[in-house]
């Protein structure tokens, strides 16, 4: 057997229907349990500051139309079988596509910083409750936490060498236990107060605007890159698109409303908001559930880091063209293991989670903006399937394995993102600095693009639909 044959289904080429493995259930439960993760639950609990009316609306309203995009890359990925990065190529190019695996690389080795951190959180509780540790918040809570980080690491590195099917069955688990979680949660709260409380909670100064949470949700919900890399196992178009939009939708909208909840409950209980305090386990604990939650918390936390670990070796495969990628895998574990300590080293959690979003968002916005434009509305849902999957050669290697168009309206985007964020914040917390990015990028690329594509990859791709 080749290495090519071999690592198929890890690598860059081609996922033949037959070899697909994920049916509807299997894909909604996938980003189900994805989607509830304790950074949704964070982030609900750091939106709370604008009330509770606006999580709801943003869980039911603007999530829902945010991810509309985000799982038409996933259609993409299931039509031909690709990768994240080989969907690019057409936009950016062969070897511009390799930018796309730097940048899913840079994000999704990130998230478990964040992610492991929240679930060290809740070990020094267990181990607090085992051994009587310092628990989070408490003198001397240092080293429990940096134990916390060290297994939290380890195990999820190992689980992500065995590979997809794996974090398939790890989704289902973690998905049930989350569910029961969240409604315990979500009980609590409603027996303690009611709903009338709940949605009148409100602090005179929440600190940030509607807009400057859109950005940061835009940083949350767009950055699952590794969307086509499991969109390509799917058995049905149904399930890589509609599946995959519900599963992020129901998982991330509901964690985020338990997010919101918790700390809601929490401030009236007793009198003062911190959003320093939303991680789960400070919440959980101020509400008096049990060991077993914070169990949950953990197993939750390491069955999503490793779909995020798994993107993350799949950037690096497309970036690098690593022949066997399995030792991509086992890069990504180790270099995760030491990233992970990151947050650590920050003044608050809060701050570095904060950064992390503002940052990772600027670098996707744009990236899935000129994918969509170029596959919508300039080649028409057609690509030249064959090329889709050459590293050099054909109407995606532009000559030099550079599609200017894309890498000039990518940079464009960038240039608007980063400075609304950081040069004009005061122009982006009225505007957001998310949706300009899309206009102009969107824009420069119909623009710029019209005129790119080859009559001969038309005709070539046409005979393939």
């Amino acid at each position: 057997m080749s290495d090519n044959k071999k690592y198929s289904e890890y690598g860059l080429e081609k996922i033949s229907t037959d070899k697909r493995t994920y049916g509807f259930v299997d894909t909604v439960w996938t980003w189900f349990g994805s989607g509830i993760n304790t950074g949704s639950w964070f982030f609900g609990g750091m939106a709370a500051a604008l009330g509770m009316s606006f999580v709801l609306q943003y869980s039911l309203l603007w999530l829902p139309l945010m991810m509309i995009p985000w799982a038409a890359i996933g259609y993409i990925g299931y039509r031909y079988g690709a990768t994240t990065v080989a969907v690019s190529r057409p936009c950016l190019g062969a070897k511009g596509g390799r930018m796309t695996g730097l940048a899913q690389f840079m994000v999704l080795i990130g998230w478990p910083s964040v992610n492991s951190y929240i679930a060290a959180i809740s070990l020094t509780f267990v181990f607090s409750h085992a051994w009587g540790w310092p628990a989070y918040g408490e003198p001397g809570d240092t080293w429990p936490l940096v134990i916390g980080i060290l297994l939290t690491a380890v195990v999820q590195g190992v689980i992500t060498l065995v590979g997809h099917e794996a974090i398939r069955y790890l989704e289902r688990i973690s998905g049930i236990l989350l569910l029961i979680l969240g409604s315990w949660e979500t009980y609590i709260v409603f027996t303690q107060w009611d709903l009338g409380e709940v949605m009148s909670f409100s602090i005179d100064d929440p600190g940030h605007t509607w807009a400057f949470y859109i950005d940061l949700a835009f940083g949350f919900s767009w950055t699952w890159a590794q969307i086509a890399d499991f969109s390509r196992f799917s058995k049905t178009s149904k399930g890589a698109t509609v599946g995959t939009w519900l599963g992020i939708n129901i998982g991330q909208g509901w964690f985020m409303v338990i997010g919101a909840l918790g700390v809601i409950g929490v401030a009236l209980q007793t009198g003062n908001f911190d959003a320093n305090n939303s991680d789960p386990s400070s919440t959980m604990a101020a509400l008096g559930l049990g060991l077993v939650s914070f169990l949950v918390l953990i197993f939750a936390t390491i069955s999503t880091n490793v779909t995020v670990l798994y993107g993350a070796g799949m950037g690096v495969v497309g970036s690098l063209n690593v022949r066997n990628p399995k030792k991509a895998l086992l890069f990504v574990a180790l270099v995760q293991l030491a990233l992970c300590f990151a947050p650590i080293f920050y003044s608050s959690f809060l701050g570095y989670f904060e950064a992390f979003l503002n940052v990772i968002g600027g670098l996707f916005i744009p990236l899935w903006t000129v994918i969509l434009v170029d596959y919508l509305l300039i080649r028409r849902g057609r690509l030249n399937e064959q090329d889709l999957f050459r590293e050099q050669g054909g109407v995606y290697s532009y000559g030099n394995g550079w599609n200017m168009v894309g890498v000039t309206s990518l940079a464009l985007g960038l240039c608007v993102y980063f400075g609304l964020s950081y040069g004009f914040p005061g122009i982006a917390a009225v505007t957001t600095a998310s949706l300009p990015t899309i206009l102009v990028s969107g824009v420069a690329y119909y623009l710029l693009g019209s005129s790119r594509v080859n009559p001969v990859e038309s005709r070539a791709a046409l005979s393939k639909v």
